[in-house]
């Protein structure tokens, strides 16, 4: 459930989210838990289950990738698998990521890694939020759009920014 979308600029990089929080048929959309952080100079946008987001939160505070290539982000997130299954008993990533860092922006979904030139979207609400994005929509915009046409996105959005 969610979306996270950024989109690049020549000078910046903007990432924004939406904030509900989906167990069973319940939501919740006024937990301080956010699908957005900016941890160690990284902006990690995450869709997908709030333990493995927390648990890349916890692992953001001591790790990052070594350099802003596709291969080194690829690296990064097989290191955190790796951790991830020594410390709760399960190395497949099941979340969805957007990364920023170095000025640069990465989409990533398990062990695929593409660097984002233009604008992406994850998460239920992806198809409305990457057209809105494609029809020239900031990403806050498109967060906007897509919790007003999915059930399964809703504000408030939370945004990071990341100059180039």
């Amino acid at each position: 459930m969610s979306v996270v979308c950024a989109k690049v600029y020549d000078d910046r990089i903007q990432i924004a989210a939406d904030s509900i929080l989906v167990s069973g048929y319940s939501k919740r959309t006024d937990s301080k838990f956010s699908k957005l952080a900016r941890i160690n100079n990284i902006i990690v946008g995450t869709v997908g289950n709030a333990q493995e987001a927390s648990l890349m939160w916890h692992y953001l505070q001591t790790h990052k990738p070594k350099d802003a290539t596709e291969k080194a982000v690829l690296d990064f997130m097989i290191e955190f698998a790796k951790w991830k299954n020594d410390y709760c008993d399960g190395q497949e990533i099941n979340n969805a990521y957007i990364v920023a860092f170095n000025g640069r922006c990465f989409m990533i979904r398990g062990s695929f890694v593409y660097e984002v030139d233009n604008y992406c979207a994850i998460g239920a609400g992806d198809d409305f939020a990457s057209a809105a994005l494609y029809l020239g929509h900031t990403p806050k915009e498109a967060v906007n759009v897509a919790a007003a046409l999915s059930c399964y996105v809703a504000e408030p959005v939370i945004e990071e920014e990341l100059m180039k």
